[in-house]
């Protein structure tokens, strides 16, 4: 007896799309989301520093995106000298979340007079960070502007250090960044989270008797750092 037609064809059909789906199953499985690569809790204590939280605006928040989270503290120590540290971790729009320090100081009221890399050893390897050197115009109590006794506007100095981290490796350059995520989606199928530290410090010689030039306030930085990075960077975290 011979099969019909119209019923071959069905059989034929219906094993195609049996084959059809089950090469779903041999199919390679996609991967997971990246964890971020920061731990984004900063301690209240750092060797002698002690933290207390800082503030983070509604127009950051507003600016930056509803699903950006910060942590934020200004911490001090015995000597009187502060260090103010900020970490921003992305939501989903990378593109509103994360940017260079150098695009939003300017916007308020800083002046960058430097910008070059610098490195920083810690156990896993050097971190590679940007260092920007600003001013900022110093206001009396009523909002105008202080003058030097030449005439000049008078002028506050700090420095500020960045880097950016995401689920298994830094970068101090926004570039390089782009880089990284353009291999990861083309090579592993994944988009990973990024963060971006800074840190910053005022340079107080002018101003505190006891201050710190520039170059002190760079040792005490780079001090900071090398203890602030391993608590707040994941172990699997490649720096470079």
């Amino acid at each position: 007896m011979s099969v019909a037609p119209t019923t071959q064809r069905l059989w034929i059909l219906a094993a195609i799309l049996l084959l059809g789906f089950s090469g779903i199953f041999a199919l390679p499985k996609t991967p997971k989301p990246p964890l971020p690569g920061v731990i984004l809790k900063l301690p209240d204590f750092i060797g002698d520093w002690y933290g207390q939280d800082a503030v983070v605006t509604e127009k950051e928040r507003l600016v930056l995106g509803s699903e950006t989270r910060f942590a934020r503290k200004q911490y001090t120590n015995s000597r009187g000298d502060a260090v103010y540290v900020s970490i921003v971790l992305a939501g989903e729009d990378m593109s509103t979340s994360i940017h260079r320090p150098e695009r939003c100081l300017p916007a308020q009221g800083f002046t960058i007079v430097d910008q070059t890399r610098v490195k920083t050893a810690l156990a896993t390897g050097p971190l590679t960070m940007t260092r920007l050197h600003n001013g900022h115009p110093l206001y009396n109590s009523g909002g105008r502007p202080l003058e030097t006794p030449d005439g000049r506007q008078a002028q506050e100095f700090s420095l500020l250090y960045y880097w950016f981290v995401g689920s298994t490796e830094t970068t101090a350059d926004h570039t390089a960044r782009y880089f990284i995520d353009a291999r990861d989606r083309l090579l592993k199928g994944t988009n990973q989270p990024w963060a971006y530290v800074t840190v910053m410090s005022r340079i107080t010689d002018k101003f505190d008797r006891f201050g710190r030039n520039e170059a002190q306030t760079d040792a005490l930085l780079h001090d900071f750092i090398q203890k602030l990075a391993p608590l707040i960077q994941e172990p699997t975290v490649k720096t470079r």
